[in-house]
């Protein structure tokens, strides 16, 4: 149960592109805060019909929420640079709902980043407090190079909207130090409205699930790599100790094939294993049996995997290959939580120390502090601060 302080305002607007029974990071994130804040406060929701295209995602609406769904302006793949059209029809369902309702406070999270235009343009024209929640980095995005896809024209609206989205809002929040830290050196005048709620993890979502032992060491992988996430170092030093010790790698996720072809490079055939989308129950099993949980960085100390959230709900042991900084940082709080820079040498000599340790669980950590209800008591104080 959550404690709000008496101020906190009655009624609340989240609006996210993507909500259950859509999945993903950003689904999750609005829809944690949905269920959680919903204990105390009325929550109302904008987002997107859901696609029907897209395979069952296992992720549902748990919160009781009132969700208003405004149609996507568009048909077919979307590009990054098609979400800005949806602001227009937004902005107008927000003017309509906040007559109806009045709500005390508007909270807004991207990435896609584009629909935040209706900030601005609606501060204008509603009395309300608006919160802008940046789950991502924006235009400081440390892989921006590798993940944009429209090209010229999404960047420069993307510079032209980021600094006026950012100083219309009344308070922003981020999901890590690292990306409240670039944003703050970037805008130094909106330092003082920048929050850190970070994501976390629902131990409902991870209920303890029958596994069947293993006869080798087991590491497993939730999630994708993308480009910008190199698995090199790791699996070259999997191989390296595959004469010394039966380790086995397991990727929960569609097959990359960067990935297969360093697995087919390294001669980790034998020792590979990608599930294939499953779903989040099948996610859990495999974190669960498996006797550590791996991580790595594309590089920048913005970075906070999600993933090491679900090792920590599993209790999982996890190892982290990266840079300092936000993923590193949480990581190294937990007694068996290891982390290496993400070069072959550094990795191989961890992983030999894990092995030989066998640590049973993640062990001994603050726990309590990276929990889906605890970062919905963050924003709640956040809301607060804004409408005092």
């Amino acid at each position: 149960m959550l404690t709000y302080y008496s101020s906190v305002p009655k009624r609340v607007l989240l609006i996210g592109y993507y909500y259950p029974p859509e999945g993903g990071v950003g689904a999750v994130r609005i829809a944690k805060f949905a269920k959680y804040l919903s204990d105390r406060l009325d929550i109302h929701v904008i987002s997107s019909q859901p696609n029907q295209n897209n395979r069952p995602s296992g992720v549902s609406d748990e919160s009781g929420a009132t969700v208003h769904r405004v149609k996507r302006p568009f048909n077919g793949v979307e590009k990054n640079f098609d979400n800005i059209r949806w602001s227009i029809p937004v902005s107008r369902k927000i003017h309509n709902l906040h007559d109806e309702f009045h709500f005390d406070c508007i909270w807004q999270t991207a990435n896609p980043f584009l629909p935040l235009a209706t900030v601005p343009f609606c501060k204008k024209i509603i009395d309300t407090d608006f919160i802008v929640d940046l789950r991502d980095s924006w235009t400081l995005h440390p892989y921006n190079d590798l993940t944009t896809t429209f090209g010229r024209l999404y960047e420069k609206t993307s510079q032209f909207l980021e600094p006026r989205v950012l100083r219309a809002a009344d308070a922003v929040t981020v999901a890590t130090d690292g990306i409240r830290n670039a944003y703050a050196d970037e805008y130094p005048e909106i330092s003082g409205k920048l929050y850190t709620v970070e994501n976390g993890y629902d131990r409902e979502d991870f209920p303890q699930l029958e596994t069947k032992p293993r006869d080798e060491f087991e590491i497993v992988y939730a999630g994708k790599f993308s480009d910008f996430r190199d698995p090199d170092p790791f699996l070259k030093a999997l191989s390296d100790i595959q004469s010394q010790y039966n380790v086995s790698f397991v990727h929960v996720g569609n097959l990359e094939e960067h990935v297969r072809d360093s697995i087919k490079r390294y001669g980790l055939k034998q020792h590979y294993e990608c599930t294939g989308y499953v779903d989040r129950k099948e996610v859990a099993r495999r974190i669960q049996r498996a006797n550590l949980g791996l991580a790595v960085s594309g590089g920048s100390p913005q970075e906070m995997t999600t993933k090491i959230f679900d090792y920590m709900a599993c209790n999982t042991p996890i190892l982290g290959c990266g840079p300092d900084g936000s993923m590193i940082e949480v990581i190294e709080r937990f007694e068996f939580g290891y982390v290496a820079t993400n070069e072959t040498s550094r990795i191989k000599n961890t992983l030999l120390e894990i092995i030989e340790q066998q640590p049973e669980s993640l062990g001994s950590g603050p726990y309590a502090e990276y929990t889906r209800e605890r970062s919905a008591k963050k924003l709640a104080n956040v809301i607060r601060n804004v409408v005092e």
